[in-house]
């Protein structure tokens, strides 16, 4: 079961699909943006995440039109779901969404200290709403791949990658925890949009494990059902309001808490280096009038300045 969001002025879309395998958000403690928990009697494994805070301030740092705030908040939840979700936790996961659609990329970083940023290919693109007036997220990724690569504290990596079904996200999440995870999933992300901003985004995933009594997977599948929007849960209570309503009946148990929060990984000493093995002529096509280069960070929108003595490699400093 998976559901996808994107609103906007509080009208919430629904599409749901089975896979295998106008008051503000309640302001939410830090350190409780991620649940992590089971319930049915240890026939489920569930998490729950409220990024609201966190999708607002990517959105208003990169000025991201409505669709693209939709498409970015549906990935930042998922990101940081996918992460807490997996056997062995890694220290870096990145949700990579490449389509041909008009967006192009959707790319979301998050840590195991709960760090996280994302954005978009182009943060003011437009598309036309679908008929009964849902923002179009999927026409604007398009057809392409996900991608999910994970890095762990001892050097290793590992990657792997489907093709999006719909490009809604919530639909290619699914996908892909039923296709590389052989995990069978409800996936539920939305992003709730109003004319003042995102009101609210996050989302669940709820595993069924196996050997799940099939009266637990009926009460979950009902559940489900009856939910008409999980960012307008997340309005009214945050992330136990969602959990109130997925996982009714099914005696949840909480495990786990964890902090989320935005924060860029950018620095000047780092752009710096990038720019540094630019060639001679890459810098002088860069180089405004009095030499200098400027740069923005793609992730936070920071601006970078660099005087041209700044940038000269080593060996181009080396008498000849």
């Amino acid at each position: 079961m998976t559901r996808s969001e994107g609103n906007r002025d509080a009208r919430e879309p629904a599409s749901v699909a089975m896979a295998n395998g106008a008051a503000a958000a309640p302001v939410v403690a830090p350190e409780r943006r991620l649940q992590l928990g089971m319930a049915g009697r240890g026939a489920l494994r569930w998490v729950a995440v409220d990024v609201t805070d966190i999708v607002r301030e990517v959105c208003d740092r990169l000025d991201m039109t409505p669709v693209a705030a939709a498409a970015l908040g549906r990935a930042v939840a998922g990101a940081s779901m996918l992460l807490r979700l997996a056997t062995k936790t890694p220290s870096r996961l990145v949700l990579d969404i490449r389509g041909d659609g008009p967006l192009r990329q959707v790319l979301v970083e998050v840590d195991a200290e709960g760090n996280i940023r994302g954005t978009v290919g182009d943060p003011r693109v437009v598309v036309p709403d679908l008929p009964n007036t849902k923002l179009a997220v999927g026409a604007a990724v398009g057809a392409g791949r996900l991608r999910v690569l994970r890095e762990f504290g001892d050097g290793g990596s590992y990657h792997s990658h489907v093709s999006l079904v719909t490009g809604e996200i919530g639909d290619d999440l699914a996908h892909y925890l039923a296709q590389s995870e052989q995990s069978h999933s409800a996936v539920l992300v939305g992003v709730l949009g109003r004319k003042t901003g995102v009101a609210a985004a996050g989302g669940v995933i709820v595993e069924v494990l196996p050997g799940a009594p099939d009266d637990v997977v009926d009460r979950l599948a009902g559940n489900l059902a009856g939910i008409a929007g999980v960012s307008w849960l997340l309005e009214e209570g945050g992330v136990e309001r969602v959990l109130d309503a997925a996982l009714a009946g099914l005696d949840r148990e909480l495990m786990e808490t964890a902090a989320l929060r935005y924060r860029c990984r950018c620095s000047r000493e780092r752009l710096q280096q990038h720019l540094v093995m630019l060639s001679a002529e890459d810098r002088a096509y860069l180089a405004e009038e009095d030499g200098a280069i400027g740069a923005d960070c793609v992730f936070c929108g920071n601006h970078y300045r660099f005087k041209p003595e700044e940038l000269i490699p080593d060996v181009e400093r080396m008498p000849s």
